[in-house]
């Protein structure tokens, strides 16, 4: 596992590339940052996903830290809600493309 911050957010990556074209993520939210951490960490490490990031500090007003956990494309969002209602037990919001992500010209893909 590889990781790293920018002060705004906490990079994890897999040390092997995926093997797919990230085109989006799923979103998970709680209060709890190191639940979200300790999410991407089991995905990356035993489930198969490559890369995510967790907000280092929520936005003005708001309570929640965000993880999101990139993929190729949203094929896997039943599996990862099922997951997510029998063992994690956050707001999961499913999957997002990354056009429709306000500064996504930040993704995963330069992240070592």
């Amino acid at each position: 596992m590889i990781t790293g911050s920018d002060g705004d957010w906490i990079w994890l990556s897999h040390e092997e590339e995926p093997g797919y074209e990230i085109t989006g993520k799923y979103l998970f939210f709680s209060e709890d940052k190191n639940k979200l951490i300790e999410i991407a960490k089991n995905e990356i490490m035993n489930l198969h996903f490559h890369k995510a990031k967790v907000s280092e500090v929520t936005p003005d007003g708001l309570k929640d830290h965000v993880l999101c956990l990139y993929y190729k494309d949203d094929s896997r969002k039943y599996e990862l809600a099922k997951r997510n209602e029998l063992k994690y037990n956050v707001k999961f919001r499913y999957w997002m493309r990354e056009e429709g992500t306000p500064g996504y010209a930040n993704t995963p893909g330069n992240f070592k």
